[in-house]
């Protein structure tokens, strides 16, 4: 069954609301320059009946910069951790007719974050939503980089524990479009390093703090701005984009690292030869050299 939003262009864009039922609003919020507030963003934080943020302490800050006046009982805390009786919560006030903004930490809401659950809700009860469009620190950091952007991924942040890491790496290294990854700065140098190892020496971009006063972005190769990050000490927030697969052969290898493709390729009921003319495609090496080394397995 196909749900469709009920009409909530003149909510949007004047904001005379419905008092029959209320309207979820997406709102993406500045992602470190005050500044980058629309007039939209501020008339719907003003008119809206309660606001559901991420982080309490950073949409005050915002409330405050531009004087808008929101009581502590309006204004309702989500985490990835809050219990479902939250999101009931949410619901309950939406169906009451209560019109409610939905912040992150900064951004889009839903990007790397828990508002996407709030979002699916609303849906699955046929609650109106729409989006205040505005900063994103993905997009500006691809736009920066200079790379395609007409095919691209959002990896966002990594797994954290090492099998699964690996896993979505080796997932990613051969798709033909421009990769975006979120990292925190203390594990830029190792996310580098893991994607040199597997993608080879492509070309990429960090770009840090976006928008705010220390703003900066390095471009180069992944070995050129793995010594970079390993020359200094970088803080803020991260951004790392990487060209996608191009065919490029991967050159620094083991044998063991063959043994193991071979081996991955087999276990997923692809016929040898095929497992042959993959790992071909992919690494520097000879024929003989590859069919030598599959007959060790």
């Amino acid at each position: 069954m196909v749900k469709r939003n009920k009409n909530t262009e003149s909510d949007s864009q004047n904001h005379n609301f419905s008092n029959d039922s209320g309207c979820l609003f997406v709102c993406a919020t500045p992602i470190g320059n005050l500044d980058d507030c629309s007039f939209r963003l501020i008339k719907t934080l003003t008119d809206v009946d309660y606001i559901i943020a991420e982080d309490t302490r950073t949409i005050r800050k915002l409330l405050t910069r531009f004087k808008i006046s929101k009581p502590a009982g309006r204004i309702i805390s989500y985490q990835d951790y809050s219990s479902p009786s939250k999101v009931a919560l949410i619901l309950e006030k939406l169906n009451q007719g209560e019109n409610l903004a939905l912040v992150s930490e900064s951004g889009i809401p839903s990007i790397q974050d828990p508002g996407y659950k709030i979002v699916s809700a609303s849906i699955n009860e046929g609650v109106p939503i729409t989006v205040i469009p505005g900063p994103n620190a993905a997009l500006s950091a691809l736009v920066l980089s200079g790379f395609p952007t007409d095919s691209f991924l959002f990896v966002g942040f990594l797994p954290k524990t090492e099998i699964r890491r690996k896993e979505k790496i080796e997932e990613v290294a051969y798709l033909p479009y421009t990769l975006i990854f979120y990292e925190s700065p203390m594990r830029l140098e190792k996310l580098l390093g893991e994607l040199l190892g597997v993608f080879g020496d492509r070309k990429a971009c960090v770009a840090r703090e976006i928008t705010k006063l220390y703003e900066e972005t390095i471009r180069g190769r992944l070995s050129e701005i793995l010594a970079e990050i390993k020359s200094r000490k970088i803080k803020g927030e991260i951004v790392l984009v990487v060209e996608g697969y191009k065919k490029e052969l991967i050159k620094n290898y083991t044998e063991n690292d063959i043994k193991k493709e071979f081996a991955k390729l087999i276990s997923r009921n692809i016929p040898k030869k095929a497992a042959l003319k993959i790992i071909i495609s992919r690494y520097d090496i000879d024929r003989q050299t590859l069919y030598n080394i599959s007959t060790k397995i």
